[in-house]
């Protein structure tokens, strides 16, 4: 064996200094040996129910892969600030999650530092990585060198515009199929007392601050598709364009109508879905097949025993386009540390892990009698229950799970279609509401976002502030406090606070990547 030789790289940028420390104590060789224990060190972020260090489905993870398994959380709130803190001590875990639509600024810019280990080479050594579309590939590579490891989520199944069926055949109305048509089932809804209480209480559609939700009926008119190009043929965000501003002269004259709730500016989205949409109180919102709270729908079905929900399908656009806008196909994202350069051995072990939790299981398979499944949701009986059919987890909080720990634990369907989301629902309204937006986005075309596959660093800095001072002028439009004829103005004022150089670096990144806008 070689005498073990140490290789100390100083990375300095803005202060940030990176230590990174190379040995052959593994071997240089290509394989895992898989009758070795090596120590895997994690940090990532949850919402809520952490889970305990010590629990019992770490223990069945370090048995089952041959690991002493070190996973820390951080609590959503502040991960950001103590993933930092531990970046910049140069104490670097073996693997870091990242929370990717509010924190690629810094994912990008540790990246680029020499932070993280390129994993071109390992990739098609896994069969969940191997699924990966080059586009989302492209949203975690600097320079051709794919810097992480993005965890599914469905890409057809972004929240979508639904609507009550049961107001539009109480008034004998079909789905509307143009905005004109939108404009005056818009009216009715709040004009000829749909649910049929005699009372003038219902209203078109919800908004809340920030103009959410984001209605749009096809990636023609979606403030965030960068679908349209300016006149210098760069491809721009649909917030600044002339299809955004008819939008919003739409909105501005359903708002006068009553048709919109009219302090939508200091309702929040919570307010604006709960206490607005599945209060009865208004005919249209967005949803999606994913992650419907049932509570909500039963909610609304106390109210109106009868509610019937639909999705409305994409208008044909002047072009002649006609579809949604696909999402990134990802959320959050796995790096492993540049620090394991020389260890392939452990490198490949960490993603026999990673690989393990994002295996796809069919619906009908996750049951007790897939031993994987059943390992994987920590033994039926302990760590879950078969209720109704599916397996309903334990809280997170008692750790009885390896699913709670392991690195990713998002299944990487081959499909959208093949999460059967409907199936999981109890209430018979939402079963329906999710089996229709299923088949209405397998049936439509899904315009593929380019900008989920670059990376801009004054979008990263600045664009989230630009885009709510925007909005924000944007509301004033609808709420008549300013003209509709300043929209070339407040264009004009985005660009000039950064807005140019946004565009400006989509486009170059979208040039060298070589990345044309499509249809899918």
């Amino acid at each position: 064996m070689k005498k073990m030789r140490k290789a100390i790289a100083w990375i300095v940028s803005g202060g940030l200094v990176f230590v990174l420390m190379s040995c052959s104590a593994d071997g240089t060789g290509q394989t895992d040996d898989q009758e070795k224990t090596y120590t895997i060190t994690s940090l990532d972020f949850l919402y809520d129910d952490i889970p305990p260090k010590d629990g019992k489905g770490v223990k069945m993870i370090e048995e089952k892969f041959h690991v002493k398994y070190k996973r820390t959380y951080g609590v959503y709130t502040d991960y950001t600030e103590k993933v930092a803190t531990q970046v910049a001590s140069g104490d670097i875990p073996d693997v870091i999650g990242f929370e990717m639509s509010n924190d690629r600024s810094n994912f990008f810019k540790w990246a680029e530092q020499g932070a993280f280990l390129p994993l071109n080479d390992y990739i098609d050594e896994y069969p969940t990585l191997k699924k990966v579309p080059k586009e989302v590939w492209n949203a975690v590579s600097i320079d051709g060198k794919i810097m992480a490891i993005p965890k599914y989520f469905p890409p057809k199944y972004l929240n979508t515009p639904i609507i009550r069926k049961d107001w539009l055949d109480r008034l004998g109305l079909e789905i509307p199929k143009s905005h004109e048509e939108l404009k005056e089932v818009a009216l009715a809804f709040t004009e000829q007392d749909p649910d049929g209480n005699g009372k003038d209480d219902t209203y078109g559609m919800v908004l809340g601050e920030n103009l959410w939700p984001n209605y749009h009926f096809g990636a023609y008119w979606d403030m965030g598709a960068w679908y349209h190009t300016n006149a210098k043929g760069q491809v721009v965000p649909g917030i600044i364009t002339e299809e955004r501003k008819g939008m919003i002269r739409l909105y501005a004259d359903l708002y006068k109508k009553g048709a919109v709730n009219s302090d939508f500016v200091l309702t929040n989205p919570n307010e604006a879905n709960g206490k607005e949409f599945y209060a009865g109180k208004a005919g249209m919102i967005v949803r999606g097949p994913v992650e419907m709270t049932e509570e909500n729908m039963e909610a609304l079905s106390r109210i109106h025993p009868g509610a019937e929900l639909a999705p409305i399908p994409p208008f044909v656009a002047p072009d002649g386009s006609k579809g949604y806008t696909a999402g990134s196909g990802y959320y959050t994202a796995t790096a492993l540390s540049a620090k394991l350069s020389d260890h392939p051995g452990k490198v490949r072990r960490i993603l026999e892990i990673i690989d393990y939790g994002r295996t796809f299981y069919p619906l009908d398979k996750r049951n007790p009698q897939n031993k994987e499944f059943d390992w994987l949701y920590g033994k039926e009986g302990e760590g879950y229950e078969m209720v109704q059919g599916y397996p309903v987890l334990s809280q997170g909080v008692k750790g009885l799970s390896p699913w709670h720990y392991l690195i990713d634990n998002k299944m990487w369907a081959p499909t959208d279609e093949s999460n059967q989301y409907a199936k999981t629902y109890k209430h018979k309204a939402y079963r329906q509401l999710a089996e229709d937006l299923e088949t209405m986005h397998t049936e439509t075309k899904h315009y593929i976002n380019p900008i989920y596959q670059v990376y801009s660093p004054t979008q990263a800095r600045k664009g989230l502030e630009l885009q709510k001072k925007l909005l924000n002028e944007q509301a004033r439009m609808v709420t008549g406090d300013r003209p509709l004829s300043d929209w070339d103005q407040t264009v004009n004022q985005w660009l000039k606070a950064g807005g140019k150089e946004i565009i400006d670096e989509v486009n170059r990144e979208m040039k060298k990547k070589h990345i044309r806008p499509k249809w899918q």
